[in-house]
């Protein structure tokens, strides 16, 4: 499966989850799709990657991964509840990402219900 198809499904299911997301192509084989400020996630269609808001118990950056969009959309949206609460509003700087490089982010629906 394509990396953009991955993120696309990956959207899909944060949306479910009452969670906005946008892509963001990054090369040929790689696409981002940004939830929060300091939340982004990246596949290349095969692994969903990203780094948790929070800490590991050695005191480093937590790089966390998973092989399904369900799956990583699941975690995600726990990281997404922990990301807010640390940085309630948005960095002014992510829209200015995409426009940089001539490609802006493409936003996903949100899908009522329960998160």
């Amino acid at each position: 499966m394509t990396a953009l198809r991955v993120a696309e499904q990956l959207t899909s299911e944060l949306a479910r989850h009452n969670v906005p997301s946008y892509l963001y192509p990054l090369a040929e084989d790689r696409v981002a799709v940004s939830v929060w400020r300091g939340l982004v996630a990246r596949t290349d269609g095969r692994v969903i990657w990203w780094t948790a808001p929070h800490l590991s118990r050695r005191g480093r950056a937590l790089l966390t991964y998973a092989f399904a969009p369900q799956t990583a959309a699941k975690r995600i949206s726990g990281h997404y509840l922990l990301a807010r609460a640390w940085h309630p509003e948005p960095s002014i700087h992510l829209a200015e990402i995409g426009l940089s490089e001539g490609c802006g982010p493409r936003p996903a629906a949100l899908i009522g219900g329960p998160a």
